[in-house]
């Protein structure tokens, strides 16, 4: 069975769907291995071809699915291929494999609304007037397990309404001019 490529309208699906919760990562390889060879058009004989196996190879690297590819036909000749679900080889004129293969996965993040710290609004800044904005929100997002804030908003002078908690040192603000934030959205 010969399948020429997987159209990018269903990757671009799956991006967007999941972009509305999640950040993506994709990753193309090209003329992708397994055990030394290339990697065979189908999982089994003659089935599961195409999509299945590209799922199933990037499964192995880690990623969630493929979101594409490009079949190389009539390879086996130059190039041994390998079958991904018995790791039988095809040294035939007519066996397939991939010339790209396009893996995707979710990145996890997370958004933490009206973030706070020790009981109270996390303030903008690490210490005062130091490390405020991105360097308060990184700070925060690692001790949730997150490297990095991929997004935050700042919710200016709430200081009377709202205490806020400096993250490097624990000390309290409750004055007007306090800033905290809105919104923090963490991320790997």
């Amino acid at each position: 069975m010969k399948t020429s490529f997987v159209t990018l309208a269903a990757a671009a699906a799956v991006l967007f769907t999941l972009g509305q919760t999640a950040e993506a990562e994709t990753r193309s390889f090209a003329k992708p291995k397994i055990g030394g060879d290339r990697l065979d058009l189908c999982v089994n004989w003659a089935q599961g071809c195409g999509k299945p196996a590209a799922d199933k190879w990037c499964q192995t690297k880690g990623y969630q699915q493929s979101v594409g590819h490009v079949v190389d036909h009539n390879i086996g000749n130059a190039h041994r291929t390998r079958l991904i679900g018995t790791g039988a080889v095809c040294d035939q004129g007519f066996c397939d494999g991939f010339k790209v293969v396009t893996c995707f996965k979710p990145t996890p993040v997370r958004t933490y609304w009206k973030p706070k710290w020790g009981g109270d609004r996390l303030d903008w800044c690490v210490n005062w007037a130091q490390g405020c904005g991105k360097a308060a929100a990184d700070k925060f997002c690692q001790t949730k397990g997150f490297s990095t804030a991929k997004a935050f908003v700042m919710d200016p002078n709430i200081g009377n309404a709202h205490r806020t908690r400096l993250i490097g040192t624990g000390a309290v603000c409750d004055q007007g001019f306090c800033d905290g934030f809105r919104k923090i959205t963490c991320g790997s």
